[in-house]
């Protein structure tokens, strides 16, 4: 469970950027998922795995409903990821999430390097014990690897 309680670190010591970066990592994490169940032809992975990732999109859809350029941009996006999912849980073809996937890394690369720029968030309601301080600290010196 240690994967679990770093993402639970990160998200309580991120900014907005960073968590919109997680919500578009987890996205690669189920397409490239939906390949591997593809390989296996574990067919009922995919609609789980593509359900989760509407949840996802949707998320994405709220945080970014503005009327601006970029807003706009980002939920036509939204909409041909959603399409090309399904075509790919339908066809059952592996590309149709390898091409998301390079839709989304420069938008994925974009936000961490937001990340990294801006200052964490405050975190209010941690509670820390004398042993478990260090784990908590944040970070001065992150650095962006792309």
């Amino acid at each position: 469970m240690t994967d679990m309680n770093e993402l639970k670190k990160r998200i309580s010591t991120t900014n907005e950027a960073g968590l919109i970066a997680i919500l578009f990592e987890r996205l690669i994490d189920n397409f490239k998922n939906c390949i591997s169940a593809i390989e296996e032809e574990d067919y009922d992975k995919i609609t789980g795995l593509n359900n989760n990732s509407r949840a996802i999109l949707t998320e994405l859809t709220v945080q970014f409903s503005g009327d601006d350029e970029i807003s706009s941009t980002l939920r036509e996006l939204y909409l041909f990821i959603n399409k090309t999912m399904t075509e790919g849980e339908i066809k059952k073809d592996i590309s149709s999430f390898e091409t998301n996937i390079k839709v989304i890394m420069p938008i994925l690369e974009g936000f961490k390097e937001l990340e990294v720029r801006e200052k964490p968030k405050a975190v209010a309601g941690l509670t820390y014990g004398k042993d478990n301080l260090g784990e908590y600290k944040l970070e001065e010196n992150r650095s962006f690897e792309g």
